[in-house]
């Protein structure tokens, strides 16, 4: 509907687009996008909650969590400059200023951390968190200070 409404545009802006339809109405627009971008004469923007759909078809990510933006890359690049880290709870205090938030439970802390924060010789468990992940942290970082 945006495209019939569009006449032509050379850029589309949407909110949520994807937001309301079912799984496979959503994949079916997803794809629509990818091939519209592809075909190189249009550009889409457009903000979302559903990190699958950026998983699937975003070139680019600028997070903005309250009206900041956080990080903005590549979606490579801006996976790849966090970290999720995982440990005993004596651990975490050797990381604790560091972590941008963390969880802990009965096996000890899970926590997100800058990349280039990250020291590689402590011996915790560190993977590439997923934009979910990220989005989760971040929104716990306001949490632990409220």
């Amino acid at each position: 509907m945006a495209l019939a409404l569009s006449h032509g545009a050379k850029l589309l802006i949407l909110d949520e687009p994807t937001s309301g339809l079912d799984p496979i109405a959503r994949d079916d627009l997803l794809d629509l996008f990818q091939s519209l971008v592809a075909e190189g004469e249009i550009s889409i923007l457009f903000s979302t909650h559903i990190t699958s759909d950026l998983e699937k078809c975003a070139d680019y990510i600028t997070y903005i969590h309250n009206g900041r933006i956080i990080n903005s890359a590549e979606k490579e690049e801006f996976i790849d400059s966090y970290r999720l880290l995982n440990g005993s709870e004596s651990q975490l205090g050797q990381v604790k200023e560091q972590l941008i938030s963390y969880k802990t439970n009965s096996f000890g802390f899970t926590g997100l951390i800058h990349a280039e924060d990250f020291d590689p010789t402590l011996d915790l468990k560190a993977a590439r968190p997923t934009l979910e992940e990220i989005m989760i942290y971040f929104a716990k970082k306001e949490d632990m200070y409220v």
